[in-house]
């Protein structure tokens, strides 16, 4: 299904770089988004599970996404789905990167890297560490030296390439103890398995959505 999309797309000049490289891999090394809601911008993650962001701005109606195929700034028009979960889901009709999520929490040994997209254009990364020791656990990072906006994904890379280890929820700062500093907190892998739990709902038929750009789409009924 994801080379028959990029199939499709490589008819669009945005698509032609990617599609046609000689890299035997899809690039998947850009998985962040821009979200325009009808409130503001927010920053995702385009992961196996779909575009995720935190729904500080909105958790329905209308959207605009920027996000990367392959090395390539893409843009499409999509739809908010609220859920119970942490996250919120930003629909849209293309694939994007979509990265498989981390299947474990992570540890102090695996490389975490801050990533983010302020224009759908250029990526910004910045090298971070879980924070561990007296009164820190849980999903906390030490401050890298530079502020973190809400929304930035973490993601680790390893053999099998990228994978999504969650977003960037808030800072936070302890003003006594040995452990006082300031940490950045995130969404992790456990807001996942909560995005998971709940039962989907499977549609019965599709119908086709006939798009400005001559792309036709297959579209659940609602």
């Amino acid at each position: 299904m994801r080379l028959f999309g990029c199939a499709v797309l490589a008819l669009l000049s945005s698509c032609s770089e990617f599609f046609f490289s000689s890299d035997s891999w899809p690039d998947r090394s850009r998985p962040v988004a821009l979200i325009e809601t009808i409130g503001g911008v927010e920053l995702g993650a385009t992961t196996e599970y779909g575009i995720l962001l935190l729904g500080r701005t909105a958790t329905e109606g209308p959207c605009r996404v920027r996000y990367f195929l392959g090395p390539t700034p893409m843009t499409d028009d999509g739809e908010l789905e609220t859920t119970p979960a942490t996250f919120t889901r930003a629909e849209i009709d293309l694939k994007t990167q979509a990265v498989r999520v981390f299947d474990r929490q992570p540890t102090p040994a695996d490389p975490l890297l801050a990533m983010w997209t302020t224009d759908g254009v250029t990526i910004h990364e910045v090298e971070v560490e879980l924070a561990r020791g007296d009164h820190l656990e849980g999903d906390v990072l030490l401050h890298p030296g530079e502020e973190l906006p809400i929304g930035a994904s973490i993601v680790t890379n390893d053999d099998d390439g990228t994978h999504f280890v969650g977003l960037v929820a808030g800072r936070a700062t302890l003003d006594n103890g040995p452990g006082r500093g300031t940490y950045f907190v995130f969404a992790g892998v456990n807001r996942v398995r909560e995005l998971l739990a709940i039962p989907e709902k499977y549609p019965v038929d599709y119908v086709p959505k006939y798009r400005p750009d001559g792309i036709t789409v297959l579209k659940p009924i609602k």
